[in-house]
């Protein structure tokens, strides 16, 4: 049992550290490391619908809002589209796992059923240059879920939501405000000079 709970603590480690495959065509590209970028494009589908959370153009606002925010503390944000050196175009998918709790003891507890378990966060990001496309490159993050010291926090208060008949809504602020930051390190990871 021990040395399955070791491969399987690896096996998480090891994809926890994985990087994006960054397809080039038609030659490998090198971006600086002090480029700037100007978001382009920013669409950002939103699946799994439920009154107790964020209105899709709200989760699409804060995701910009805080990838924009994060580029400009690295200095890497332009400022403006005819002053930056790359565009970006991103696509996004965030999927609420909405937990349906019917059934169950949680259906005493939240009153619709509902109860936010986990997020997808799937996205696209295109990189251009002078109109053209030097690289793109994709992710699949699937069941996410707060972590560190601060995701704990709101995985507390998430269940204080539920024993309080609340819900656990408040946990999208936590997600939207830190999902770009895997856009924004997959950014820095684009092989430099």
């Amino acid at each position: 049992m021990r040395v399955f709970s070791l491969f399987l603590a690896l096996c998480l480690m090891a994809g926890c550290a994985s990087k994006p495959d960054y397809y080039i065509s038609p030659a490998p590209v090198a971006i600086p490391e002090t480029a700037t970028y100007w978001i382009d494009t920013f669409n950002v589908e939103v699946v799994g619908k439920n009154e107790r959370f964020l209105p899709d153009e709200k989760v699409r606002d804060k995701l910009h809002t805080d990838l924009i925010v994060r580029l400009l503390d690295g200095n890497r944000y332009a400022s403006s589209k005819e002053t930056a050196d790359y565009l970006l175009d991103i696509n996004a998918v965030y999927a609420r796992r909405i937990q349906d709790t019917q059934g169950g003891f949680m259906s005493n507890i939240v009153a619709d059923g509902t109860y936010l378990a986990s997020v997808d966060f799937n996205y696209q990001v295109k990189v251009k240059k002078a109109g053209v496309e030097v690289l793109h490159f994709a992710q699949a993050r699937q069941g996410l879920m707060p972590g560190g010291a601060v995701g704990q926090l709101e995985a507390m208060r998430g269940i204080a939501g539920a024993l309080t008949n609340r819900g656990n809504s408040d946990v999208e602020d936590y997600y939207t405000g830190h999902l770009s930051g895997f856009i924004d390190d997959d950014l820095r990871g684009i092989p430099s000079r």
